[in-house]
């Protein structure tokens, strides 16, 4: 909403110093680069239905990210219900009632939520992991595997667990690319 303000006052304000052809030029330029900065709710017009794009970047699970330390994590989530570290890995994993964080040298690594979730919580938007929400949300699987579906965004990925046989979900994973 600022911004739109900057911008209409900007419009309105012309410098003494411009000739009508830069002043034309300006505002053009202007009201391009300030609809460029707005989020797509902002440009939304009310009242009309807007297809939701696909989750372009995976930031988030369940309000955790892959950029993260030990001490974020605890300050956002709390005190753990468990600690426990793998001797062969090096990972140090932080249990929550709704989540497990997967810590490397205190950095996250990884984000693990199971028990047969219904619906996860990505770039702080909740999402049912239904077959038809799940392909708005994300696309196609970049993989398909026998135990679920992966994908991909730059060094992020979202592994969706499924049981081989009955194909419900069990788990779902965030991690960095880089680290597995």
């Amino acid at each position: 909403m600022l911004n739109i303000m900057l911008l209409l006052l900007g419009l309105l304000s012309a410098s003494a110093s411009h000739n009508p052809a830069t002043v034309d030029s300006v505002p053009q330029l202007s009201v391009k680069l300030a609809l460029s900065q707005l989020s797509s709710s902002e440009r939304a017009i009310p009242g009309e239905d807007q297809a939701a794009s696909p989750i372009g970047e995976f930031h988030s699970m369940g309000d955790v990210t892959l950029h993260d330390d030990r001490e974020s994590v605890v300050r956002k989530k709390g005190q753990p219900l468990s600690i426990s570290k793998d001797a062969y890995s090096g990972y140090t994993e932080y249990r929550y009632e709704d989540i497990t964080v997967g810590l490397y040298e205190d950095l996250v690594y990884y984000v693990h939520v199971d028990a047969s979730p219904e619906k996860i919580k990505v770039n702080e938007k909740w999402l049912a992991l239904e077959k038809q929400e799940l392909r708005q949300a994300f696309g196609e699987p970049d993989f398909e595997a026998e135990d679920g579906d992966v994908y991909i965004r730059d060094l992020a990925a979202i592994k969706i667990y499924r049981d081989p046989e009955t194909r419900a979900v069990v788990g779902v994973d965030l991690f960095d690319t880089i680290a597995f």
